[in-house]
């Protein structure tokens, strides 16, 4: 059979296709991005803004059985199990050099902006990284929403990663309001390829973050801090301009980076962009306050 595969709007490798393609691959079918004639076609949307992008694929292929899923298309449609656990066929993306995968689905929290909840469920052990990791490869990215929601889990598979000298990134960031002084210990061991991320989505949570930071920085990682972790600041609508800002101000009291997130479904004002331009670019949110870069872009 033949089977094509549409990378529609991933940022990184996509990690179902990949699946996908392992599962076809293994029944003797011909799999990949530029497969003529399929009988199959699955198409994955991330973003809900390109959700259109797939309305002509019956058109073009009449003849193919299609299936669309992504987070984007449909929050529901899941992969059968048989796929789902399958390693990932790293050989779709040639110039990827990382492994990728979770060892955790789903998240204790409830934030009302996430998807986490309706796609994923409440925290729960997935894979060893053993079962995903590509032995060729010595960096790994992991997918976990909350990788520590389950310490005994995280600590039993990151030290799977640090036994082998494997560097990792964690995209989905760290729970900085479930840290103890162990978790922050066992970070610090870690070899990072990319900077350490943290969030902070909600004003209410101060307390919790500037305690989170203080164990980071009684772990000996003040350092690492300033210069290589940053803390996702969530922006829902521009009326949260002015606790976004505040958080930001806040974590650079703390001698911390920060990273504005805003909801892509929203419109951005002005304001939200000088806001995400400002904290974005470390050099220019190291060196002069939001205000004076605001005054200094409105004199230009």
């Amino acid at each position: 059979m033949n089977i094509l595969l549409i990378d529609i709007d991933s940022m990184i490798p996509n990690l179902a296709l990949m699946k996908i393609s392992a599962y076809h691959k293994s029944r003797g079918d011909n799999v990949g991005f530029s497969v003529s004639d399929p009988d199959i076609i699955y198409a994955s949307v991330i973003f809900r803004q390109n959700k259109h992008l797939v309305d002509g694929l019956s058109f073009f292929y009449p003849n193919a059985e299609i299936v669309i899923g992504g987070v984007g298309y449909d929050m529901q449609t899941k992969l059968p199990a048989e796929i789902e656990r399958i390693r990932p066929d790293y050989t779709l993306y040639p110039d990827m050099d990382y492994s990728l995968g979770y060892t955790s689905r789903g998240c204790p929290n409830s934030c009302y902006f996430c998807v986490i909840p309706q796609t994923e469920g409440k925290h729960q052990r997935w894979q060893h990284p053993s079962e995903w990791h590509n032995p060729d490869f010595k960096k790994a990215r992991i997918l976990d929403p909350n990788w520590y929601a389950d310490p005994d889990w995280f600590f039993e598979t990151s030290q799977w990663f640090m036994d082998r000298d494997i560097a990792i990134d964690v995209s989905q960031g760290f729970d900085i309001r479930r840290i103890t002084p162990g978790i922050a210990y066992q970070i610090k061991k870690l070899k990072f390829w990319k900077p350490i991320h943290f969030a902070w989505d909600d004003e209410k949570d101060e307390v919790k973050i500037m305690r989170g930071i203080e164990i980071l920085k009684n772990m000996g990682m003040k350092n690492e801090l300033r210069h290589s972790t940053l803390f996702y600041v969530y922006c829902h609508d521009p009326d949260q301009h002015e606790s976004a800002l505040y958080r930001c101000r806040k974590l650079k009291e703390m001698d911390v980076g920060a990273f504005v997130m805003y909801n892509i479904d929203i419109p951005k004002t002005q304001e939200i962009i000088d806001l995400q331009r400002w904290a974005n670019r470390p050099w220019i949110y190291w060196s002069i306050d939001y205000d004076e870069y605001r005054r200094r872009r409105e004199v230009k």
